[in-house]
């Protein structure tokens, strides 16, 4: 049971934490890191969260899931934009 609660503590910090930090990398400044480097890293991250966020407010009977999904999803969406049209304007 404990390694239930992990996996399902691990799915929800995916799609929790994993679009405010793909955000997040997207204003980081060239400086520290390659702008590849941080275009690929964010997208995969913003990728993951939007699959896991859809997941979980399509198969969870939770307002708390949908709530957490669609933050996740949303957050991640709007990194994906920023890295598609803001930031080759740098």
């Amino acid at each position: 049971m404990e390694s239930l609660a992990l996996l399902a503590s691990l799915i929800v910090a995916l799609t929790a934490l994993g679009g405010p930090i793909s955000l997040a990398l997207t204003f980081l400044p060239q400086r520290l890191l390659p702008l590849a480097v941080i275009k690929i890293l964010a997208f995969l991250i913003a990728a993951i969260a939007i699959f896991i966020g859809v997941f979980l407010m399509i198969n969870v009977d939770s307002l708390g899931a949908r709530v957490i999904g669609s933050f996740g999803v949303i957050t991640a969406v709007i990194a994906i934009y920023r890295i598609i049209r803001v930031i080759p304007k740098l």
